[in-house]
């Protein structure tokens, strides 16, 4: 009768460890460290008051030289910006303008045969590829405005470096997501010896220190070096890079509630942020506004701030479901966010104050400390106003 007795509580103790089991692996079914979870990744309350009230260095304007050839080279905004001369296109009369912050002039300098969906800037060279739909090719275009069509293909990504020109070969097209899909290349900038480096391509891809990141079409995720060897998987899902450095790699998760992570190429540690949300760098700086898992397992309705270190790990810096995702940018502890309803605003990170920023409505483009704004009622006279952050 006793064994009979033992049994049941052996069985009702196992049951209940199952249970716990269970909970976990739905609280976190990848099994990665987490940052809500992981004490070394999340400092307690005194620690975030006293690095909150820390004064932290104002952006150098290497920083910012160094964030706006970055953006230019390879972010394929409608703006960019090197040295003194930024470019920009205006979508009313498909046509590349030059905007001298020196002199505060600006210039029309070719128009875009299709148009533009992309460009990118090497200080010498614009780079410009159509919408889809509108045409195929990758144009060059001088700043004296002579336009040149260097290939004949259709790509929806270019990378630009100081030698080559690195873009995906478009094959079909994605009309749900339209994300760049097909044969990784390389050529040289004029569109000669065009090289492919990786096939069945189905993400963005991303290159830092000669090694390209990117997702393919079986849903992996590589590493491989600029001339295509050394081809390293790295993780395996409906995984997409978002941003890498030296040491890390951000990612997306879209099979994980669109879970971020950041995965250490050095050791391979994997971290869940939170879900949902957006990931921006600015300025060499890198942040996370996102959901987190609560202890229950349910997803927060507020968004929480991060900033990612240079080590890869994770600093809160605070609750802001004020702007989610309306981020338009971050530098010395001040984020500039704009809303449909609100409009413009700062919010101080130290102390967590928003302001309305009325001058910075209608700022199109942020960059190397700069909000831009562009006039662009008369497009014989298109007008660029600067103002610093």
């Amino acid at each position: 009768m006793e064994d009979k007795k033992g049994n049941i509580i052996l069985g009702i103790i196992l049951a209940i460890l199952m249970v716990v089991a269970i909970a976990i692996v739905i609280i976190n079914p990848n099994k990665v460290k987490t940052v809500n979870s992981d004490g070394t990744k999340n400092q307690n309350i005194e620690e975030e008051k006293e690095n909150k009230e820390l004064a932290t260095d104002k952006t150098s304007n290497e920083e910012f030289e160094k964030e706006e050839k970055q953006n230019s080279m390879q972010a394929g905004e409608k703006f960019c910006k090197i040295g003194n001369v930024a470019v920009f296109y205006e979508e009313k009369n498909k046509s590349i303008y030059t905007y001298n912050t020196e002199d505060n002039t600006t210039k029309k300098i070719a128009e875009v045969p299709n148009g533009a969906n992309r460009i990118y800037f090497d200080g010498e060279n614009i780079y410009a590829i159509p919408y889809y739909y509108m045409g195929k090719g990758i144009y060059k275009i001088n700043l004296n405005g002579d336009v040149k069509k260097i290939y004949e293909g259709a790509t929806l990504q270019l990378w630009l470096t100081d030698s080559k020109i690195y873009f995906v070969n478009q094959i079909g097209f994605d009309t749900i997501n339209q994300n760049p899909q097909g044969t990784l290349c390389s050529m040289e900038k004029d569109g000669t010896q065009i090289t492919n480096i990786a096939e069945n391509i189905k993400n963005y891809f991303y290159i830092n220190n000669d090694k390209i990141y990117y997702t393919t079409q079986n849903r992996k995720m590589y590493q491989i070096n600029t001339d295509g060897t050394e081809q390293t998987e790295l993780t395996q899902g409906r995984k997409f890079v978002l941003s890498v450095t030296d040491k890390y790699l951000t990612y997306i998760d879209y099979a994980e509630q669109e879970a971020k992570h950041i995965l250490n190429l050095g050791t391979k540690e994997d971290t869940l942020v939170g879900y949902f949300g957006t990931i921006r760098t600015f300025a060499g700086k890198t942040y996370t506004n996102v959901r987190r898992r609560l202890d229950d397992g349910s997803i927060d309705e507020k968004y929480t701030l991060f900033e990612i270190k240079e080590d890869g790990t994770a600093t809160e810096l605070g609750k802001y479901a004020d702007f989610g995702t309306d981020l338009d940018y971050i530098i010395d502890d001040k984020a500039y966010i704009s809303t449909q309803n609100d409009g413009a605003s700062t919010i101080d990170l130290k102390g967590g104050n928003k302001q309305s920023a009325e001058g910075y409505n209608n700022c199109l483009y942020f960059l190397g400390g700069y909000g831009y704004k562009i006039d662009n009622s008369n497009l014989e006279n298109v007008k660029v106003e600067r103002i610093a952050l």
